[in-house]
């Protein structure tokens, strides 16, 4: 048996990838535990995870900062960002992000000394940092799951958060706050660590890789452009990569689920369907790309964006023998005065997976990489109306494989213009859904490239991988200060 612990952002985009390798560890006899926030609590328990609260073991962070028992909580750093007077925005969020980390890493490394896990799995994503690096201080091995499209995809992902300062105009400004090369020296004396005062280069480098094996939930074909220069930075650090494709739950019955059963009769009467999801981030609380940011008024805010999205929808179907699912997310009132259609099923969320696999016949999504791959892996035509990050690199990709069309967000000088751009971008959805919904070519695109996913390695692959790391060489678990 081995002992493995996982550790990622309790967004289901980086969550839940993670679910079915845990669920294939535990029918294994393996013993899996998990590190996040109580939010994620459920969905790790019901696979099988022993689940432990972040906030719980990172009192240092946490303690002391009023951030407990909220249902939904906000990342420990913006809490930091406030109280050094700096605006919500990704450029602050990195200047944040080691003196975050200093707070992290003494719990994390109790933890994990108590714990004493064979092998960490974790995601590289700079918000979830404190457990790998723990883990290369103590020796325990670790491998790392990826829900970009592979190591070239920070290089689209970051700016799109950054605009318009570019990565290198970026990384020049860190080392300018302070608090941020402090932190970053404590931490690099005390844990013998080379942690650089940089975020993010060459290219969208990510620190956390750490000389591991990332697995990446996507295929080689369908990865995102990458340079020789970040490929030279992770060939000198002696990462790899392993290219599984999407990780996928295995089928659960439907009939337990209200609305695929509901899916499911309107496809037996012949009725197509149209599902629509804007994810997690824009419809949540995030400050930097949530329901109230507008990436410091360049665009319409994600409440604009969504409501337009979810309009333009309606425009389109109402009327015609279709069926539109539509998850709104947990925000009071997410609908406002936007008239619903009676072929219309709104919901907080529904289950996707599920609800891709009973059938559906356009995907209205923002194009998050795990929404991108399971429309591909089920063949399912998109359009794709990107918030922000690696959406907007999924929406050019969907164009150019030609499973879909996509609706870029508005970009306005003031914030006078956003009403009328939000108008504008109702009537271009609406157009895109009309014409994805109409012409044959998008599906039979997708066909094509759901049969090319067909071969990738998947959860197997994934679960192997990381049970060898954790049978490899015998380890030390290092005495290290916390």
């Amino acid at each position: 048996m081995v002992r493995c612990l996982f550790n990622c952002s309790e967004h289901v985009g980086h969550l839940n990838p993670t679910l079915p390798v845990v669920k294939a560890l535990v029918e294994s006899g393996h013993e899996v535990h998990f590190l996040c926030l109580e939010m994620a609590r459920k969905k790790i328990e019901e696979v099988g995870g022993i689940f432990h609260n972040t906030m719980d073991i990172q009192s240092e962070l946490y303690s002391s900062r009023g951030l407990e028992g909220r249902e939904i909580p906000k990342l420990a750093v913006f809490s930091i960002m406030e109280e050094h007077g700096l605006e919500m925005t990704f450029l602050n969020f990195l200047k944040c992000l080691n003196v975050s980390l200093e707070l992290e890493l003494p719990g994390t490394l109790r933890f994990l000394r108590r714990l004493k896990p064979d092998v960490l799995v974790y995601d590289p994503i700079i918000a979830s940092r404190a457990a790998p690096i723990a883990a290369k201080v103590l020796g325990i091995p670790a491998i790392g799951l990826l829900t970009l499209a592979g190591p070239g995809a920070m290089r689209r992902h970051a700016p799109a958060l950054l605009e318009p300062l570019t990565l290198q105009e970026a990384g020049g400004l860190l080392p300018e706050f302070a608090p941020h090369m402090e932190a970053t020296r404590r931490i690099n004396e005390r844990y013998g660590l080379t942690l650089k005062s940089t975020h993010l280069l060459p290219d969208g480098y990510l620190d956390t890789c750490l000389r591991n094996n990332i697995l990446v939930t996507t295929t080689e074909q369908l990865q995102d452009p990458v340079t020789e220069a970040i490929m030279e930075a992770y060939e000198e650090d002696g990462t790899t990569f392993t290219f599984v494709g999407p990780l996928l739950l295995p089928s659960v019955p439907q009939t337990v689920d209200p609305v695929i059963q509901r899916v499911l009769e309107a496809r037996a009467a012949g009725t197509r369907i149209v599902a629509v999801s804007m994810g997690t981030v824009v419809t949540g609380g995030d400050k930097v790309a949530g329901w109230d940011a507008d990436f410091n008024g360049q665009s319409i805010t994600g409440r604009e964006l969504c409501r337009a999205v979810w309009a333009g929808t309606f425009d389109a179907c109402m009327g015609k023998d279709i069926l539109i699912v539509t998850a709104l997310g947990l925000q009071p009132e997410p609908l406002q005065d936007i008239e619903v259609p009676s072929n219309a099923l709104c919901v907080t969320s529904f289950a996707q997976v599920e609800l891709l696999k009973a059938g559906v016949d356009v995907f209205v999504t923002h194009g998050g990489q795990n929404s991108f791959m399971e429309a591909i892996s089920f063949a399912i035509p998109m359009v794709v109306c990107p918030g922000f990050g690696d959406q907007v690199v999924n929406a050019a990709k969907a164009m150019a494989l030609g499973v879909g069309l996509k609706v870029d967000r508005p970009v306005i000088v003031s914030k006078e213009e956003a009403p009328e751009a939000a108008i504008r971008y109702r009537e271009a959805l609406s157009g895109a859904l009309h014409r994805v919904l109409s012409e044959a070519s998008f599906r039979a695109a997708a066909e094509v490239q759901a049969n090319s996913l067909r071969s990738a390695a998947g959860v197997p692959m994934a679960v192997d991988v990381v049970v060898k790391a954790a049978q490899g060489p015998a380890r030390s678990v290092a005495a290290a200060g916390a």
